[in-house]
């Protein structure tokens, strides 16, 4: 069964790579931690490859275009991340967007209310070692420090749904819990990048490696494409295309490299 998932997940990437080597109408779509960046202790010590941007770059001319972000973190530090290149992207789960590759980022969402803010802020003081993350479109408390405290973050955010009702949603990934707006997702996201002029007809991939990234791959197969997971800490190697972010950069850099057969 495991065996069968697998050669299903690899089969799935060769077909990818065949579709981009005869310069099929491809769009790709990827997350960036987890899946082009290894995870790290917190967001902010995470380490890019030298030479991540200038692939990411190349392989968008070879796509006409049609490479996107879509990411948990907001658009600004994913920009950093990927400096100095730019690309469309959909940032905190949607909840930030670029329509262009030097388009402004728009906020679709409003803040959290200041009561709601506060509170999640005094969840995180109350407990040592979570990483407290405003995104400005959402807020994610990271565990990763103290893997020990989930259980215990959980209950208190989930005591926090009655007392704002329909303001927030909680969206679990790796080693962190994030409260987003209602309504806001990678799937939507990425059905709303896949209908701008340059993605529009063009066969979706989506790469990424966490729980988050499962309502983006339903997207893409829903328009005809694919979700291409990533093995980590949500899924298994028997159930992924790549065995990691080291295998994806590798992978990016070939299908960028060669042409049309």
């Amino acid at each position: 069964m495991a065996l069968t998932t697998h050669k299903r997940a690899v089969a799935a990437r060769e077909t990818v790579e065949r579709l981009i080597d005869r310069d099929e109408p491809v769009a790709l779509f990827l997350d960036i931690d987890g899946t082009l960046l290894d995870v790290a202790l917190t967001p902010s010590t995470v380490h890019v490859p030298p030479n991540l941007a200038e692939v990411l770059d190349v392989l968008a001319g070879r796509l006409h275009g049609a490479l996107a972000i879509v990411t948990g973190r907001s658009l600004e530090e994913a920009d950093r991340l990927l400096h100095p290149a730019k690309f469309v992207a959909g940032g905190v789960h949607g909840g930030e967007m670029r329509f262009s590759d030097n388009g402004k980022i728009e906020t679709l969402t409003p803040k959290f209310s200041a009561a709601l803010t506060a509170d999640i802020k005094k969840i995180a003081e109350g407990l040592p070692g979570i990483v407290y993350e405003d995104k400005g479109s959402g807020i994610a408390l990271h565990y990763r420090l103290v893997p020990e405290l989930q259980s215990s973050l959980m209950m208190l955010i989930d005591a926090l749904v009655p007392l704002y009702p329909n303001q927030f949603s909680i969206c679990e990934g790796r080693k962190v819990i994030e409260l987003l707006p209602i309504g806001f997702s990678k799937g939507r996201a990425l059905r709303t990048l896949a209908a701008l002029p340059k993605f529009a007809g063009r066969i979706p991939i989506m790469i990424g490696d966490d729980i988050a990234d499962l309502d983006a791959f339903r997207a893409a197969e829903a328009l005809g494409g694919y979700g291409l997971k990533v093995a980590g800490e949500n899924f298994s190697e028997a159930e992924s295309a790549f065995q990691g972010p080291a295998e994806v950069l590798a992978w990016l850099r070939r299908v960028s490299e060669t042409g049309p057969q």
